[in-house]
């Protein structure tokens, strides 16, 4: 049961501020993903604060902040949501933070965001940007185990507490040239940890078990481009993408990357059509990035990209 209020306030004329509440009641399975399963169940429920400024003094600045507090939900659950995705700019929907692909799934994640960014044009045609995010995560869940007694061997669970938080600081400078030309860069800076406790599992078991885990990945990013649009419809777009990747705390050592791919696009626009042709990763770059940090899924061959848009 899910319960939200949002307020929007224009204190002033170039002042809007953001308020909101909500509540969420859960009663879920408490182990039906990690055999051997359990019948039981668990109740949770939290009140979520939500705030958010956007201050523009003038027509070429732009000052936002937020601050949120969630609840996830439960498997199907959570790809759903009724409250506003953002605050302020800042998004606020997730259906898990602690990458999946590291931790598995979760239930009854809880996350907290918080969020700033300077947005100033300057002239007719440069736009410059910095924004930085911090994003927790906590899960609270049962691990199922087997105990082994004498002459007996009984299904049981074992608590486990995920604690994840990701800081990051993009750069971006975008500028047009003339009325057919723009070029830009953006880049991105991401350090993320995770801590993994099994609190009822004494350290030193065989083989190699480690109840108590630490990991941390620094991703930089970079992205370049350069588009070409005509008054006529057809435009094209090429650009260019650097990652590098390190990763601390695991046990073998997990090496990271350091790669570049390229992107072509051509396409034609009509006024309510978009007609796109691309080629994506050129070079046949494959990649081997830590998901820790999150990050959009890249191509990892030569991919061909064909899409039409219609907006209605």
């Amino acid at each position: 049961m899910s319960a939200y209020g949002y307020y929007q306030w224009r204190l002033v004329e170039p002042l809007q501020l953001v308020a909101g509440l909500s509540y969420d009641w859960l009663r879920y399975p408490v182990n039906f993903r990690y055999a051997p399963l359990s019948d039981q169940e668990d109740t949770k429920d939290q009140w979520s604060p939500k705030a958010g400024i956007i201050w523009t003094p003038t027509g070429n600045t732009a000052v936002r902040g937020a601050y949120t507090r969630s609840l996830g939900g439960v498997s199907f659950d959570q790809s759903f949501r009724l409250e506003p995705t953002q605050v302020a700019g800042f998004n606020q929907a997730f259906r898990s933070l602690i990458p999946e692909a590291v931790a598995g799934a979760n239930s009854a994640a809880t996350f907290e965001t918080f969020g700033a960014s300077l947005e100033q044009r300057f002239g007719r045609g440069t736009y410059v940007g910095v924004s930085g995010e911090i994003l927790k995560s906590t899960v609270d869940r049962i691990f199922g185990v087997y105990d082994f007694v004498p002459f007996a061997v009984t299904a049981s669970g074992t608590p486990e507490t995920l604690d994840y938080e990701e800081r990051t600081l993009s750069v971006s400078l975008y500028q047009l040239v003339g009325n057919e030309w723009s070029f830009g860069t953006r880049y991105r800076f991401s350090h993320a940890q995770l801590s993994d406790r099994f609190p009822a599992i004494r350290p030193g078991l065989p083989g190699g078990f480690q109840p108590a885990q630490d990991w941390t990945s620094v991703l930089h990013q970079v992205h370049l481009f350069a588009i070409y649009n005509h008054r006529c419809g057809f435009f094209g777009e090429l650009e260019s993408l650097w990652n590098r990747q390190s990763n601390q705390g695991y046990t073998p050592e997990r090496p990271g990357d350091d790669f570049w791919q390229f992107n072509a696009f051509i396409g034609y626009r009509w006024r309510q059509a978009e007609a796109r042709l691309g080629l994506l990763n050129l070079t046949d770059q494959d990649y081997r990035l830590n998901p820790l940090n999150l990050t959009p899924e890249l191509p990892r061959s030569r991919t061909l990209l064909v899409s039409v848009r219609f907006c209605f």
